[in-house]
């Protein structure tokens, strides 16, 4: 009787450690990973000493669903259903998840023990991270390069090719986006072809992004003026000054139901219109005298053609204000002059006049 009680007990423990859950090949149903289901089936068959035709066997009784269709279609896939390893490999191809460079650095910057998480969870975590990086390991780094290496050159070798492979991992998980995604398409083995790629890349986008400022800045410009205009001699920094000038200066009219005198180029001593802030209704215009409005909007000084002028009743000299302009009643005073762009912007000069070499 006791030899019947063990064997019972032997056989109730093997049924146990060789249950394999069941798989559907969907996210929402399944208990275990793929990965962990082929550990499963193969520490089953070490125990229970089964041969692959077992190992496969036992596999497809465990499919539910969609996976049972995915194993009917390895026949016309010319899948070697009598052969355990192709089909653990095309079964890990298929469902195992995949993950991008971003993704695996991604893992490790989020390796920190949050407040109510347990040490074993965390530990989980962290040995999740570590399993989606050696999966992104290439197959080569496994070869050994050295002729005749000794174990000491071969473990340094080793330790030298996983450390440039994670410098790798960290460069293409923090570039920018769109650099990034082109860079993954290529799959370029290494950090230094990856870093190449990404520069020219890089200049591509930057040579895409100054055509497109360029050409929304000559919209704003008249055909003579834009012509006049060196561009492919210019920095990134003096396009980006002449935009901030344009975007300061009011937009060009092109309605012709305007009579010539609204449309006509503000004079050389003119200063821009402003377009923001309150208006003072008590206002005085220097030129007409009238109230609500400044010499600078008066339609009769237009009209003349008349210059502006200063709280003297002198001729408006070409002179440097402040962005913020002052109102027709303040006393403007002359500032120091200097050579840049924003002074056209403020003192309505050409704003290219440095530019004109």
């Amino acid at each position: 009787m006791a030899n019947i009680a063990q064997a019972l007990n032997d056989h109730d423990r093997m049924r146990r450690s060789t249950d394999i859950p069941l798989f559907y090949a969907r996210r929402e149903k399944d208990t275990v990973l793929p990965r962990i289901l082929i550990d499963r089936i193969e520490d089953a068959a070490a125990i229970a000493t089964w041969d692959e035709a077992r190992k496969i066997r036992e596999l497809k009784l465990c499919f539910r669903e969609r996976a049972i269709i995915w194993y009917k279609s390895l026949k016309d896939d010319n899948i070697d259903l009598a052969v355990w390893d192709d089909v653990k490999k095309e079964f890990l191809d298929t469902f195992e998840p995949k993950y991008s460079a971003k993704t695996v650095c991604a893992n490790f910057a989020d390796l920190k023990q949050h407040p109510e998480e347990s040490m074993n969870d965390y530990r989980c975590r962290v040995q999740v991270a570590y399993d989606r990086l050696i999966d992104n390991k290439p197959a080569t780094m496994a070869a050994i390069r050295l002729a005749g290496a000794t174990v000491d050159q071969a473990k340094a070798e080793g330790i030298n090719d996983m450390a440039l492979f994670f410098k790798h991992q960290l460069f293409l998980a923090g570039i920018k986006d769109p650099i990034r995604d082109k860079v993954l398409e290529a799959g370029k083995a290494t950090f230094q072809e990856s870093m190449k790629l990404a520069r020219e890349i890089e200049a591509i986008q930057n040579d895409r992004k100054r055509s497109q400022k360029i050409a929304a800045i000559k919209s704003t410009m008249q055909p003579t003026e834009a012509a006049a205009i060196f561009w492919d001699e210019l920095a990134d920094e003096e396009i980006e000054q002449i935009a901030v000038v344009r975007r300061q200066q009011p937009p060009r009219n092109n309605n012709n139901n305007f009579n010539a005198a609204s449309t006509r180029a503000p004079a050389a001593n003119a200063a821009p219109i402003r377009s923001n802030g309150p208006r003072n209704p008590n206002i005085v215009c220097r030129y007409c005298k009238k109230k609500g409005h400044m010499q600078r909007e008066c339609h009769s000084r237009r009209r003349d053609g008349a210059p502006m002028i200063d709280a003297n009743g002198k001729k408006y000299e070409s002179r440097i204000n402040n962005v913020a302009e002052k109102d027709d009643n303040v006393e403007e005073k002359p500032q120091q002059e200097y050579e840049d762009a924003h002074i056209g912007a403020v003192a309505n000069l050409n704003p290219y006049h440095h530019l004109n070499w």
